[in-house]
């Protein structure tokens, strides 16, 4: 048979139980709550990164593009004077 202490001890674990059980609730709840709020502020950050990247991008093509066009030209020109390398 249980006694009145026994339940009060029982009843004490038992509030323990649901203290902890809230508190991990509120701590996913918090991190949730902080992970969208940080997401929403880098999500500028994201876009402006993704276009410098685009960006950049774009500029080393046109420059790859440009330098293999002049490197054309020059081997034509030294192949026309007849100029080679030393190495």
């Amino acid at each position: 048979m249980l006694t009145s202490k026994d339940l009060n001890q029982i009843k004490i674990i038992v509030e323990d139980v649901v203290e902890q059980k809230l508190e991990q609730k509120l701590e996913q709840k918090l991190e949730q709550k902080l992970d969208e709020k940080f997401a929403k502020e880098l999500k500028p950050i994201h876009k402006t990164l993704h276009k410098i990247q685009k960006d950049l991008t774009t500029t080393i093509n046109y420059f790859d593009n440009s330098f293999l066009g002049h490197e054309k030209r020059i081997r034509k020109i030294e192949t026309r004077l007849q100029i080679t390398e030393s190495l």
